[in-house]
């Protein structure tokens, strides 16, 4: 029995030419790689691929999520989409705007264009987004009627302030003490007659007196 099998009947021969001119006379011979585009096929991988290049028969099955692009194979469309941010979680339907990462997203939709600003500093009034927001404005000393105190002082100002918890409560980093920032300079806090504390709104005659009233029991 020959070695060689036909691609269609059950006949065998003794040499790989014998069993070709047999499929080519009797029309046995099988074509298994198809092109993509039409009913033509071929022999091998390598034939198929010349076809479909020169004839533009080649099909791009993998869309991008948001944009007309289109990709032979999936891995090539989902580095594009990575690349892009072109993934449609990755999409703020309200504006129509794209991210690179849900990270950016998250930041975009809690940011004031989704938020507003509904959250005010309780000594100088500016508006803030979130409560760490404030956090922030009040410790790195930007609000100009509260400056360069501690996260302790702080804290303990806003609670007297914020009775129903808007700020305060979500803070939950913050810590009690009584610890005041070593760099707070009394003198910032001089309002044009005496020097006021941003807590109690009591006013003294020099920056000295401020300082004791601050470092005392009484906050």
């Amino acid at each position: 029995m020959g070695s060689y099998e036909c691609d269609s009947c059950t006949r065998c021969f003794n040499s790989w030419r014998s069993c070709i001119q047999h499929m080519n006379d009797t029309g046995h011979r099988r074509w298994p790689h198809e092109c993509e585009t039409c009913d033509t096929r071929f022999g091998t991988k390598r034939a198929v691929e010349q076809h479909m290049e020169a004839k533009g028969h080649f099909t791009y099955p993998y869309d991008c999520e948001t944009c007309n692009d289109s990709f032979r194979f999936e891995d090539d469309r989902d580095e594009h989409q990575e690349e892009g941010g072109h993934y449609k979680h990755l999409h703020c339907s309200d504006c129509d705007r794209y991210f690179q990462s849900s990270n950016n997203l998250a930041q975009h939709m809690r940011s004031r264009v989704h938020q507003g600003t509904s959250i005010k500093c309780p000594f100088c009034k500016a508006s803030f987004v979130t409560a760490s927001g404030v956090s922030h404005h009040l410790e790195t000393s930007s609000c100009p009627k509260a400056k360069n105190l501690s996260s302790s002082v702080i804290h303990r100002a806003l609670r007297q302030r914020d009775p129903n918890g808007v700020i305060t409560e979500r803070l939950l980093e913050w810590h009690e003490g009584n610890t005041i920032n070593s760099t707070w300079n009394p003198n910032s806090a001089y309002n044009g007659s005496g020097y006021e504390c941003c807590i109690c709104h009591r006013e003294f005659s020099t920056s000295r007196g401020l300082n004791q009233h601050v470092r005392s029991p009484v906050h």
